[in-house]
């Protein structure tokens, strides 16, 4: 199962996320994204959170159409999109997109990344959608990661947490084989894709790989 999960962050009306729209399984609201698909005119199929943050009458109008609600009080230990994420895993969800968790206040900004890249997600394959960029994070896998060309050929990787081992690169202007990237290292900054594929594979650490869209 493919979800999209509406923050009430920044939002760009992107091509890519025209088409995740349209290819999804389920969409979720967290609180104030229901906003952001009021505006794009779709209709939530589970919106969540405390509610503080959501149009009057866009809630009305949810309610009224049947949307699932998950309500929780306001004084609580988690913010929104962590709830949303929390719910995503016990409904078994392998593989989720989000949108609208950056811009703003950076101290929400960092905090949407760090709770997306928590252990207990790791087992959901979790995208971030960005006016001018798509975020992954990478826990170890069996399976290399594989970058579409398509997308934009600068990447990113930078270690999230602890140093990245094992990290082998294919397809890219400068490649590696089984090396180590120390957290806090900039070695990993603006990378080329040579090809219409790359792959990334590593052993150890979380790795954040920002794609770039061609302008």
């Amino acid at each position: 199962m493919e979800v999209l999960i509406f923050a009430n962050g920044d939002l760009a009306e992107t091509l890519q996320l025209t088409t995740l729209i349209s290819r999804v399984d389920v969409v979720y609201a967290a609180d104030g994204g229901a906003n952001h698909c009021s505006k794009l005119r779709i209709t939530p199929d589970v919106l969540i959170g405390d509610l503080d943050s959501i149009d009057p009458s866009v809630l009305l109008g949810y309610e009224h159409s049947g949307v699932e609600i998950y309500r929780h009080p306001t004084r609580k230990d988690a913010t929104d999109l962590e709830i949303s994420l929390d719910v995503a895993l016990s409904k078994g969800v392998q593989k989720l997109w989000l949108a609208a968790v950056l811009g703003g206040r950076w101290d929400m900004s960092l905090a949407n990344i760090f709770v997306a890249a928590a252990e207990k997600y790791r087992c959901m394959h979790i995208g971030i959608l960005a006016p001018d960029c798509s975020i992954h994070i990478l826990h170890p896998s069996l399976e290399p990661f594989i970058v579409d060309s398509s997308l934009g050929e600068n990447v990113s990787l930078l270690p999230l947490r602890n140093d990245i081992h094992g990290l082998t690169l294919k397809g890219f202007e400068y490649p590696l084989s089984k090396q180590t990237v120390e957290f806090g290292s900039s070695r990993g900054v603006s990378n080329l894709l040579r090809g219409k594929q790359a792959s990334i594979d590593h052993t150890k650490g979380i790795l954040l790989c920002v794609q770039f869209a061609d302008n």
